[in-house]
């Protein structure tokens, strides 16, 4: 049985902000970890469909959980997302003017950038409420045409580039991530200044058993280890079934996915003209030699929902029960989902996966 065991210790409760001004570091680790993990478990369907539950259960990450999908066999997962739902909004050409206070790491440009990503917080965690990360369509097309209103509210200029947008979402995820977790009381080299709060996550409240536990406090102005009673929990997700579809069961699971998948694919071009993108040129100047640049906004945007159609590929599918335990062997969610091999990878069928029992804390 594939299997992995995530402990958990809860905190006391804590200001956005502090958990926002630790989101991007935290996301850099969540993408190194996936980069490895996704690796070595894409030749094991039980691995892949533990990873992606995992992935899920543990932090209410259904963002990073599509690395071990469909949406991800012809392109990279940000990839497919800067093309098919950030090309609407992104204005960073050499003539659009940002606000003053951008680059400079001033407060003002740290309160802004707070204000946006609060803001935005709030947003995220309704559309997960209201739509799930199941339905990412959704979710996408609505984050960053709100994140554009935002920014340019608070900010008073009308740039906007895939960066800040990555780094938005990416943030909003950590930072919800955190909300269920709860955080570790973090100090500088300095070993006396406070860089990150402990917090208590809701997961702990919901599931944690108090525990004696070492953690890192200020005591006598500097960083001491204590023992603290705190609450501790821990979620065990194990692949209790994993069989192959026989040949005719085969055949009609290809079929059914094709007639979900080819509505999507084919979605791209409509997209596109609503948004009025469109295939253009620009002119550029290299030393004293003018040449022509294609900038392919349209292409790229149909390519990367064409991209999502894998129905000639797939060679094999296996349905998977996935199940996840408190460390006492309570139940808390049992997730069924299928996956597909393509070539030596599996990968989960996300077009028919509800994964919302994952989310222990809606």
């Amino acid at each position: 049985m594939a299997e992995t065991t995530e402990e958990k210790k809860g905190f006391r409760a804590g200001a956005y902000a502090v958990i926002a001004g630790i989101a991007v570091a935290a996301v850099l680790v969540i993408i190194t970890i996936f980069a490895f993990t996704t690796r070595y478990t894409a030749f094991s369907p039980e691995k892949v469909a533990q990873s992606y539950v995992d992935t899920i259960v543990q932090t209410g990450d259904g963002y990073n959980a599509y690395k071990n999908t469909l949406v991800s066999k012809n392109a990279k997962f940000g990839d497919f997302i800067r093309n098919a739902y950030m090309k609407p909004y992104v204005n960073d050409g050499d003539d659009v003017k940002q606000a003053d206070f951008v680059g400079t790491g001033s407060d003002e440009e740290a309160a802004a950038l707070n204000q946006v990503y609060s803001t935005m917080y709030d947003y995220y965690v309704e559309l997960l409420e209201e739509y799930g990360l199941d339905d990412y369509d959704s979710v996408f097309s609505k984050y960053f045409a709100k994140l554009s209103e935002v920014r340019k509210n608070v900010y008073g200029d009308d740039y906007m580039d895939t960066d800040y947008m990555f780094g938005a979402f990416e943030s909003n995820v950590s930072t919800y991530g955190m909300s269920l977790t709860g955080t570790k009381r973090v100090f500088a080299s300095d070993n006396k200044t406070i860089t990150q709060e402990q917090t208590t996550g809701l997961y702990q409240t919901m599931f944690g058993k108090e525990q004696d536990v070492e953690v890192d406090a200020l005591v006598d102005g500097k960083k001491q280890t204590v023992t603290e009673k705190q609450l501790v929990y821990k979620f065990t997700t194990t692949v209790k079934d994993c069989t192959e579809l026989s040949g005719e069961e085969l055949e009609t699971y290809i079929a059914d996915y094709s007639a979900r998948i080819k509505p999507v694919a084919e979605s791209g071009e409509a997209k596109a003209d609503a948004f009025g993108i469109t295939d253009t040129t620009k002119e550029k100047k290299i030393l004293f030699i003018t040449k022509t640049e294609n900038i392919n906004n349209k292409t790229d945007m149909v390519n990367a929902f064409k991209g999502l159609d894998c129905s000639e590929d797939i060679s094999a599918v296996a349905k998977c029960t996935v199940e996840v335990t408190l460390d006492d062997g309570t139940v808390v969610a049992t997730q069924e989902l299928y996956v597909t091999q393509i070539g030596n990878s599996w990968y989960v069928d996300n077009t028919n996966v509800d994964t919302s029992g994952l989310y222990l804390a809606k």
